[in-house]
């Protein structure tokens, strides 16, 4: 097949090389832009059966008119004394007038923008005719309230001190600072919030700001900004700067690598020419498929971009996709240089490599795949969008790489056309060049015959000083498992607007007073309005209250506490205020939707702790176990009320029930299919199994060892854990890769044993795989360590350490030391009657069918003279 394949390229390779080109103009050209069909937040890839997302719809249903879905908060602080009544004035006459006017401009865009689509949906003569109707329905409906979310972004509320109603709500205990909340009806994790957003930053910066020039702002007053919607937008930003940044890191190192590999520009070029078109090719493609699924298609699971997978998909593509161009690249150059012609060169390489990089590509493909399986979105979708990246630089490898060779002759070899060597041995590294010398320096890149010969004859002293430096990293990695962490503002640097805004608040306030969690208490057979209702909702407010230290509640707000702490003074109070407030109360805390008037309420209720925080989850438990225990005691028909937690925190306990489930079916997935794979082509299982356990225990040292590090690098001393996606990305990454290097070490092993007998065999193998094996996880590791610099995030550090290291603790102790030791100790019979059942046994004296990856060596006896 790959032989047909070779000679079809090589004859047509003019051909091929401009139906690539007419095939990357088209795609980029229908494919929509990333960020357009890309999905925003966590949240939205949580199953839609979680607690959290039913709540949202049904408080949706209950409570149409309030679209709060984030809120920007602005802290207005006096550090040196209390607010005073200057400052008030400042509040309600000038920071509340200047938003409302960003509201009112934001309306005017509103009406714009609906006209212009109302105009390209009717035509130009009959928009005419209506337009006058049209516009003032929209001036209606934006007095009414807010176009649904569906429609625009925009600000659905703005609530100050000075408001009748909560005002007090939003003043500190110790009367120094004071809260102005601008509701959003967009989440939090929304590119649509970002102009908002901006434009108060704009009013408010000090310096800069527009208060502060028309010195408008008190002296000794401070503004900051924060709530949901500014850490999102900090996210966000956060995101997109790394994911530049690492793209950038990721090119730059591969180039670095390259020239020093081979010193020849035009051949460094070829690869990076390669896997940069396949990366394009593989973004577009999965940016058409998300955009087609997000039009009530269902391709591959009804799959969908994230705003970050084109970042694990660029680091992985091109991490892999080096490593198949290299390897064709070297087989080529061993043709050329056993006296083929630039087509035969060219025809052999990819008839003598195609299957050996077909077998690497959908092992990882297939491994990588597997979280396919996973409930939350975000894994699944990963999973697929990285297989098929796997695919398309695996085709652009075998046809693509091969066209270019064709087109630049041994030109590609420039400066060094003569001279330059790539000898049969050498794998793909030339012996004349800058990285050949630096490996020459490295006992652990060219001391393989050394590490072989102690292999050899220290099998069992080597395997067990290995293990006893790693087990202690493993242990750890097994106790800090689940130590994970949810928090959002924990990975952003502290320098960012909602980070300093956040800890402004905390000096003042409850730290959920950002965040706090909405309770959603239904039941069609109660009203809520009512005494009877009422008397056990108060019950239900006591009840925490009494356990607020417990629990870590700040406060609790119901129908019938609607301000919590803060109860209005009703002797100041006349009787027509009272009523107005008891409306606002019923209005806000009970549904009166038509057809279920009065059947729904709310309770807020206000941590003292940060609501994107590992330990609010915890405290979210316990409030629930209150609140169902109350209910379980109660007669029908309160008995049946149903209960749904809304806000941050529910989001993140719903993230944190999700991915744990997701990590164990992933895992055992990931590890089963891989053993599979590895029985079918080495048929032994034994065998297979100990490879398994090897990577899943370097696994293990790497969460360990990257806990360790990141743990002592923590400046506050406050370490959260490792950030919550780091685990599952790293697993599956590592099983996948690290198993694809297993397989070309072990069809090796079987080939020099079958000539050399069982133990040399393996020292043998262990030599001739070295270079090329340490090569591939240079390489990949590189790719993986951009993460590392181009990161800001913690969480994207943290993995783009986790893989880098995972990647070369397998590369160099576990395929060099852990895996041939065990071999040696297997077939020297050092583990007894047991010997047999682990995998020992006699070597085939048949010759079994050559993996075409041994073809890519071809021995040289001499150059073992020393053993």
């Amino acid at each position: 097949m790959f032989g047909k394949l070779g000679k079809l390229i090589s004859g047509r390779w003019k051909t091929v090389f401009i139906g690539w080109l007419i095939f990357f103009a088209f795609i980029q050209w229908v494919s929509p832009h990333w960020k357009e069909v890309a999905l925003d937040g966590e949240f939205d890839h949580l199953p839609k059966e979680m607690d959290s997302i039913q709540g949202e719809k049904r408080f949706a249903e209950a409570f149409p008119d309030d679209l709060l879905a984030s809120s920007i908060v602005v802290i207005v602080r006096r550090e040196n004394g209390e607010l005073n009544d200057n400052d008030m004035a400042f509040i309600e006459e000038e920071l509340r007038t200047r938003l409302e006017t960003i509201l009112a401009d934001i309306d005017d865009v509103v009406i714009n923008e609906q006209l212009a689509i109302a105009e390209a949906n009717l035509g130009k003569e009959e928009f005419a005719r209506r337009k006058s109707s049209l516009e003032a329905e929209l001036v209606r409906r934006l007095e009414i309230g807010p176009i649904p979310e569906s429609e625009i972004t925009q600000i659905t509320s703005i609530r100050s001190p000075t408001d009748d109603w909560i005002g007090e709500m939003l003043i500190s205990e110790d009367r120094q600072a004071a809260l102005v909340i601008v509701g959003l009806s967009e989440k939090f994790l929304e590119y649509g919030n970002r102009d908002t957003i901006q434009r108060i930053e704009t009013l408010i910066a000090r310096p800069g700001g527009e208060l502060f020039e028309e010195e408008l702002i008190p002296d000794g007053l401070d503004l900051q900004l924060s709530g949901t919607a500014t850490v999102g937008r900090d996210m966000l930003e956060a995101r997109d700067e790394s994911a530049a940044a690492t793209e950038t890191w990721t090119v730059g190192l591969v180039i670095l690598l390259l020239i020093l590999i081979y010193r020849a520009p035009l051949l460094a070029l070829i690869p990076l020419i390669t896997v940069g078109i396949a990366n394009q090719v593989s973004l577009s493609l999965a940016a058409l498929l998300s955009q087609y699924n997000a039009n009530d298609g269902d391709i591959l699971f009804g799959f969908r971009t994230f705003v970050e997978m084109h970042v694990y998909m660029t680091v992985i593509l091109y991490g892999a996709g080096v490593d198949y161009c290299l390897f064709l690249i070297a087989r080529y150059k061993e043709e050329l240089d056993a006296g083929a012609d630039i087509d035969q060169a060219v025809s052999e390489a990819v008839g003598k490599v195609g299957s050996a990089l077909t077998a690497s590509a959908l092992t990882t493909a297939f491994g990588i795949g597997m979280m396919v399986l996973a409930a939350f979105g975000k894994f699944r979708d990963a999973g697929i969008g990285i297989a098929l990246s796997l695919i398309v630089v695996l085709i652009a490898s075998l046809t693509l790489t091969p066209t270019l060779l064709r087109l630049f002759g041994r030109f590609a070899f420039w400066p060094h056309i003569r001279s330059e060597r790539i000898t049969a041995t050498a794998g793909w590294i030339s012996g004349s060049t800058l990285m050949s010398k630096l490996i020459e320096l490295n006992p652990l890149s060219n001391g393989w015959e050394k590490i072989g010969q102690a292999v050899l004859s220290r099998p069992r002293r080597l395997w067990g000083w290995t293990m006893a430096l790693m087990i202690p990293f493993a242990a750890v990695g097994v106790l800090s498992w689940n130590h994970l962490s949810y928090g959002l503002m924990s990975e952003l640097p502290s320098t960012d607007a909602s980070v300093v805004g956040a800890k402004a608040i905390q000096g003042h306030f409850p730290e959920g007073t950002a965040g706090p969690l909405t309770v959603l208490l239904a039941n069609d057979q109660m009203n809520f309005k009512s005494s009877e209702a009422k008397d056990k909702i108060a019950e239900l407010t006591n009840e925490l209250l009494e356990k607020q230290e417990d629990l870590n509640i700040a406060d609790v707000r119901s129908v019938t506490a609607p301000l919590g702490r803060h109860e209005p003074n009703w002797k100041e109070l006349s009787l027509a205020e009272r009523q107005i407030f008891n409306t606002e109360t019923i209005n806000y805390y009970v549904t009166q939707v038509e057809g279920r008037e009065f059947d729904t309420t709310r309770l807020d209720v206000i941590f003292d702790e940060d609501p994107f925080s590992k330990n609010s989850i915890a405290r979210l438990d316990s409030v629930e176990k209150v609140i169902r225990d109350f209910f379980s005691k109660q007669d029908e028909p309160l008995k049946a009320t149903h209960m749904n937690f809304i806000g941050s925190t529910a989001n993140i306990r719903d993230l944190k029930t999700t991915t744990d489930r997701d990590r164990i079916v992933i895992d055992v997935a990931v590890l089963s299919v891989v053993l599979v794979i590895l029985w079918i082509l080495l048929r032994r299982f034994s065998i297979s199994l100990y490879l398994i356990l090897t990577v899943f225990f370097s696994y293990f040292v790497t969460i360990g060892f990257t806990y360790v590090l990141f743990w002592f690098l923590e400046s506050t001393g406050e370490f959260a854990g490792l950030d919550w996606k780091v685990p599952i990305f790293l697993f599956t990454f590592l099983i996948a890769v690290g198993e694809d290097y297993n397989i070309y070490l072990m069809t090796r092993i079987d080939e020099e044993q079958q000539r050399r007998g069982p133990i040399e065999g393996i020292r043998v193998a262990l030599l001739r795989t070295g270079g090329i094996i340490s090569s591939c996880g240079i390489i990949m590791a590189g790719t993986f360590s951009s993460l590392v610099l181009g990161g800001t995030l913690k969480g994207m550090q943290q993995l783009g350490f986790a893989l880098m290291f995972g990647v070369l603790l397998d590369t160099f102790v576990v395929r060099p030391i852990l895996v041939p030791a065990y071999l040696v100790m297997l077939h020297r019979g050092d583990f007894g009657k047991w010997t047999w059942l682990l995998g020992g046994g006699t070597v085939p004296t048949v010759a079994e069918p050559k993996s075409p990856a041994t073809d890519l060596e071809t021995p040289v006896d001499n150059q073992l003279q020393n053993g």
